[in-house]
C-alpha cells in the first residue's frame, strides 16, 4: 500500500507549510494525481484521514484530481492521451515521444484559516 508513505509526504510538507505560515488550520487540501501514479483515490483518501486524526490537520478534506496521461510526438509535435495509450505516435508513428503529464502528484490548492 504506497499510498501511505504518500500521505506521510503531503502531511509532512502541509504541516511545514502549516508552520512556516503560522495557519490556524488548513481546511481542505486539492491533490493533483497522475494517472501513472497508480494511486486508488478511495485509499489515499481513507489514509489520509487516518493519519491526521490527532494532529493539527485534524479535520481537513482531500480533494484528489486526476490528471489523465498524455503524451507528444517530438517529430510531429502530434498530441494524445489514454484512449490512444501508447508510446508511438498515432499521428507520425514515431518511437520519440515524452510524457507531458500523468505522474503528477502535487499539492494544488489550499484552502486554509489563519
Amino acid at each position: 500500500m504506497h499510498e501511505l508513505s504518500m500521505v506521510k509526504a503531503i502531511i509532512d510538507a502541509l504541516e511545514e507549510l502549516q508552520d512556516r505560515n503560522n495557519w490556524s488550520s488548513i481546511r481542505s487540501v486539492n491533490l493533483k494525481v497522475g494517472s501513472m501514479r497508480q494511486v486508488i483515490p478511495h485509499i489515499l483518501r481513507f489514509a489520509f484521514n487516518a493519519s491526521i486524526e490527532r494532529t493539527s490537520l485534524a479535520g481537513a478534506e482531500l480533494i484528489i484530481t486526476p490528471v489523465p496521461v498524455e503524451f507528444s510526438c517530438r517529430s510531429c509535435g502530434g498530441r494524445w492521451g489514454e484512449a490512444d495509450l501508447g508510446y508511438l505516435c498515432p499521428h507520425c508513428g514515431g518511437k520519440d515521444v515524452d510524457m507531458v503529464q500523468g505522474m503528477e502528484m502535487d499539492i494544488d490548492s489550499l484552502e486554509v484559516e489563519e
